[in-house]
């Protein structure tokens, strides 16, 4: 399961640098897109580093590190939506609010080793 959260993140990554890409190189007309980016790109960096064995993954553990990843995932969806509550509709901005609080959910029962996600902390790569 660590192995497949790399490569998550790896996706995260390179399908960030393509959007980066794509748009010319330039994200300082939004900060909604620049909060968005910098965001996404720091969780799909989490996810990959949760996926190798650092001195930060010995520390911590892992599982730390991808709880915090999923919680920045919230963080970013409840940004995204906080950005945007005036251009999308009220059922678009429950959507995303749900979206952030499993998320949240989400990354801090795995970051506990909590009981709802069978994560197993000494998991080696």
């Amino acid at each position: 399961m660590r192995r497949g959260f790399r490569w998550f993140g790896y996706t995260i990554v390179a399908v960030m640098a393509g959007l980066f890409a794509l748009s010319g190189f330039s994200l300082s007309g939004s900060t909604e897109g620049l909060v968005g980016f910098a965001g996404l790109l720091a969780v799909g960096v989490l996810f990959v580093l949760a996926g190798f064995e650092t001195p930060l993954t010995r520390r911590f553990g892992w599982h730390r590190i991808l709880g915090l990843g999923f919680v920045m995932m919230g963080v970013v969806n409840l940004l995204t939506v906080l950005f945007s509550w005036a251009d999308g509709g009220l059922l678009y901005a429950v959507a995303t609010l749900s979206l952030a609080v499993l998320f949240a959910f989400m990354g801090f029962d795995i970051a506990r080793d909590g009981p709802h996600f069978d994560i197993d902390p000494d998991e080696t790569v």
